[in-house]
């Protein structure tokens, strides 16, 4: 997912990054990272079988929550953007400026991405078509061409072999997309008050929203798991935190109930447990009624911990440098980490993504070693002058 620039300032020491280290918490850099590794673990290491050994059954069982890191980006979205536009809804040039940024952090390297695509049907077709298991290469069709506008979490697409690794996880860039048209508008039109109100309205209609697809549509489980309005509780959800966060008495008083706060935490980490035992396929009626907002709620408390107990077990977790460097890549890593496992699993074994024993076990690491070294590639040669450029906008 997408990575902003952090606007709320705590003390930091010997790190030098691209933008003010005085604009940057570093723990949010670790928290993406932390999203971002469930989730490539999940896509790489679970994949259930009902013919698998019991203890190999039990192993995949750990990862099966890894998708809710989608979760986490979302609200670190909503609080990230929601802290920058909060900032900026003054300066005359608002919404120049921020969709100027937001294009040179997230076009290019998307729009490469769907490059490459083309290039390589049109290019290597024949070699992929002779060494594909089924024989057919997905057409650059109607539903190619709906990935340029971030239409592609909207109708179900039938992806075909290849296309599944290279584009079905992306849906959660166009929820984010789509999110981006609204909140400047909503920032900038409403005061503080009125914005809190519509995002507790939207907070608590997503849900709702999630019941209704159930209700009426055939095929429910897509469209309840990928359309903005039923995941926009999430996105409303980390806004609300970065609107709570810009309060110095809140902040205060948050600090003065620590012990709350890990409490409230605690229960809801019950409770997240609770669903990946029982109901962790994100398709289960439960987990798309209720489920989601739990998650979010979660993930909230989980990223209010990390900013109000800064020097706590938590935070000092989510500082670490690897995880902070998983956070600075994951951007194109998230994009990029599905299809480079594909062409692993099936050169090196001939099979599709999964996890059986040792040797898949090993190709998947593989594949992880092989995903970030392209993301740290793209990081340092495309993606940080390209943010660079973007930040000669000023607000």
């Amino acid at each position: 997912m997408a990575r902003h620039r952090q606007v709320f300032s705590i003390p930091r020491r010997g790190h030098q990054s691209l933008m003010s280290d005085k604009s940057r918490i570093p723990q949010l850099d670790g928290l993406r990272g932390f999203a971002i590794l469930i989730v490539v673990l999940t896509h790489y290491f679970y994949n259930p079988d009902p013919g698998l050994s019991k203890p190999m059954f039990h192993l995949q069982s750990f990862f099966s929550m890894g998708w809710t890191g989608v979760d986490l980006f979302f609200v670190l979205s909503g609080f990230l953007i929601g802290g920058i536009l909060l900032g900026a809804r003054d300066s005359p040039r608002y919404f120049r400026t921020f969709y100027a940024r937001r294009f040179y952090r997230i076009i290019p390297v998307y729009y490469l991405w769907i490059l490459s695509f083309a290039l390589l049907l049109l290019i290597g077709g024949p070699f992929l078509e002779a060494h594909t298991r089924s024989g057919i290469l997905p057409r650059l069709d109607w539903w190619f061409f709906a990935h340029i506008l971030f239409l592609q979490n909207m109708w179900t697409v039938n992806y075909v072999t290849l296309a599944i690794w290279w584009f079905s996880h992306t849906w959660s860039l166009a929820v984010e997309e789509q999110f981006y048209l609204v909140a400047p508008l909503l920032v900038w039109l409403l005061p503080k008050k009125r914005l809190t109100a519509v995002l507790l309205s939207v907070m608590a209609a997503a849900p709702l929203c999630r019941v209704l697809v159930r209700s009426l549509v055939d095929s429910p489980a897509w469209p309840a798991y990928r359309l903005m309005p039923c995941r926009a509780d999430a996105l409303a959800l980390g806004m609300l935190c970065a609107i709570f966060w810009r309060d110095a008495k809140f902040r205060e008083w948050l600090s003065a109930k620590k012990r709350h706060l890990y409490a409230a935490l605690s229960i809801f980490f019950a409770g997240t447990l609770i669903l990946g035992i029982w109901f962790s396929n994100p398709n289960e009626t439960l987990m798309q009624t209720v489920g989601y907002s739990w998650l979010a709620f979660f993930y909230a408390l989980l990223l209010t911990v990390v900013l109000v107990d800064a020097d706590g077990l938590i935070a000092r977790i989510a500082r670490m440098g690897w995880l902070r460097e998983l956070g600075r890549v994951s951007y194109c890593l998230y994009i990029v980490h599905p299809a480079v496992g594909y062409f692993c699993f099936g050169f090196l074994l001939h099979d599709i993504i999964h996890f059986t024993g040792l040797r898949s076990g090993a190709v998947g690491l593989l594949a992880i070693a092989l995903s970030y070294g392209v993301a740290r590639i793209s990081w340092i040669f495309f993606e940080q002058p390209l943010l660079r450029l973007g930040h000669l906008h000023k607000y």
